[in-house]
This record gives structure tokens, C-alpha cells and sequence, in this order.
């Protein structure tokens, strides 16, 4: 049996209110790494861990270092963990997103929620070679990968709460 424990990332410092997917130099805010702190407290009593894996997205992976820190383990990125690719509405403002601005096939500029379902799924393949492992990633990875195990389907998406710092456990047969 392999337990995963999903951490999505803390607040990040956003004070212009872009869609900064993929870019550069979005950190966590003094809320999220506190945020941050209260997941991996709650993971200090459920180790131990085999692997500490985060997105390669500096939030992901400021994330994963406070994890890491707290829980001494070397966080290791895992780019399957990555956030959905909107590099075509990078820097605009989030209004601009089209609703809904996930579809099964994709919508232009937007990664499609089989492509993100099936690198997720993947990802899961690959982290069955651990008992207990925890992974550093975003809400629509993470999102996608809970309504598939819940078997519910996309037009539930915008419905799930995952708050910055919220850690989802799960655990495969």
C-alpha cells in the first residue's frame, strides 16, 4: 500500500492579481509559509516519509523547503507535478480566463484536463514505488486527481475547495 499526501502550496504574493502560472518570481506570502508550517506540522506526526516530491514552480518548491525543513527531507522536483499550462493568459489579469477555463480537450492557451488528468495518473504510477510519500503541487493537479479517484466528473471542478495549504491525504491498494 502507498499513502500520498497531496500539499498544495501556500498563498502566493500576488499584489497585481495576474494569471502568473508558470512565470518566474511568484513566492509565498508571509500567510502561506505559515500556511505552510501548519501542513507540515500536521505531517510531522504521520511519517515517516519516503520522498518529499514538489512542482518545479518556485511556490511548489518554497513549499516543499519549509516541508522539508521542518520534517528533515530533500525535497526533489517531480516536473509531472507541475501547474496547468495557461501560458496563453500568462500576466493578464484573472478575469480573462474563459469560463470554464478547463475543458476535457482544452481550451487555446489552456491545458485540457486529459492531458493534467493523465501526467497526474502518471505521477501516482511512478510514486507506488514509496510507502508514504508526500507531494508539493497546485490546485487544478491536484483537483483533477481527486475527482478521478472520487470517480465525479469535470463540472465539478470549480466546486472543490482546496485552499492554499491544504493537505489531502490518500492511500493506494
Amino acid at each position: 500500500m502507498t499513502t500520498i499526501y497531496l500539499l498544495r502550496h501556500g498563498e502566493v504574493h500576488n499584489p497585481a492579481g495576474i494569471i502568473y502560472g508558470h512565470l518566474p518570481g511568484y513566492r509565498l506570502s508571509e500567510s502561506g509559509r505559515l500556511e505552510v508550517a501548519t501542513a507540515a506540522q500536521s505531517l510531522s506526526v504521520r511519517g515517516p516519509f519516503d520522498a518529499l516530491l514538489t512542482s518545479p514552480l518556485e511556490r511548489a518548491q518554497e513549499s516543499a523547503g519549509i516541508v522539508g525543513q521542518r520534517l528533515d527531507l530533500t525535497p526533489v522536483v517531480e516536473p509531472l507535478l507541475a501547474e496547468t499550462d495557461v501560458s496563453g493568459y500568462q500576466g493578464q489579469p484573472f478575469a480573462a480566463l474563459p469560463t470554464p477555463y478547463i475543458t476535457e480537450d482544452g481550451v487555446p492557451g489552456i491545458e485540457g484536463a486529459a492531458s493534467l488528468r493523465a501526467r497526474m495518473i502518471a505521477w501516482v504510477a511512478s510514486a507506488r514505488q514509496y510507502d508514504c510519500v508526500i507531494a508539493v503541487s497546485h490546485r487544478d493537479p491536484i483537483a483533477m486527481l481527486l475527482l478521478h479517484w472520487m470517480g465525479k466528473p469535470l463540472n465539478l471542478l470549480a466546486e472543490l475547495t482546496l485552499p492554499t495549504g491544504s493537505l489531502h491525504e490518500a492511500h493506494l491498494d
